[in-house]
Formats: C-alpha cells, structure tokens, sequence
C-alpha cells in the first residue's frame, strides 16, 4: 500500500508541474467547464488544452462528463486546492524573501 501511494502522490504532484495545467485547474475552481470554454479562457489551442485535460484525466485530477459531443471537466477532488493553496503560500515567502535579500543586497 505505502509504494502505491507514493506513486499516486507522484503522478498528482506531476499533474501540477505545469502553469498551463496549473491554469486549468484554478479555472475550475467555481465548478465544470466544457472544453470550448476553457479554450475561450486560456487561449490555448483545442489541441494542446485537450492534450493537458488528458494528462489531468488521467492522472485521477480531473473527472469528465460527456454531453454529445462536448466533453465538460471538472475537478475530481475539491482538496486539491488546498494542496494548491498551500504549495502558493509557501512560494509567495520564498519570493517576498528573495526579494527582501535583493533589495538588501542593492545599494539604494
């Protein structure tokens, strides 16, 4: 069970090591959208944007509903925003720090 876990972890933590990916996500924050709505929102060509919405599928992010021919996601587990959250505050301290050490660092 813990080998399998890891490798769940790892396949999510993948999921969000893209800013595109990322993108989508808090695109769906507010509930589904189809795919034409999140191409309209990011501007990314259909092609891409349905090659990250796989990947995010796949990975167990994302769950998809099929209404004819249009396909609308959504996240699969609402506290993936928390760990979202979480991984922003801890980069906005690294950045406001380094920023800190800059201007420290630059003669004014």
């Amino acid at each position: 069970m813990d080998d399998e876990i890891y490798v769940l972890h790892a396949r999510v933590c993948k999921s969000l090591s893209s800013p595109l990916r990322l993108r989508i996500l808090d695109l769906l924050r507010d509930g589904e959208r189809s795919v034409s709505e999140l191409v309209s929102l990011t501007g990314v060509s259909q092609p891409n944007l349905s090659l990250q919405l796989r990947f995010l599928w796949d990975n167990g992010v994302l769950e998809r509903t099929r209404m004819g021919t249009a396909v609308r996601y959504r996240v699969a587990h609402p506290e993936i925003f928390e760990a979202i959250d979480i991984f922003r505050t801890i980069l906005a301290k690294k950045l406001a720090r380094e920023h800190q050490l800059t201007r420290r660092g630059t003669p004014r």
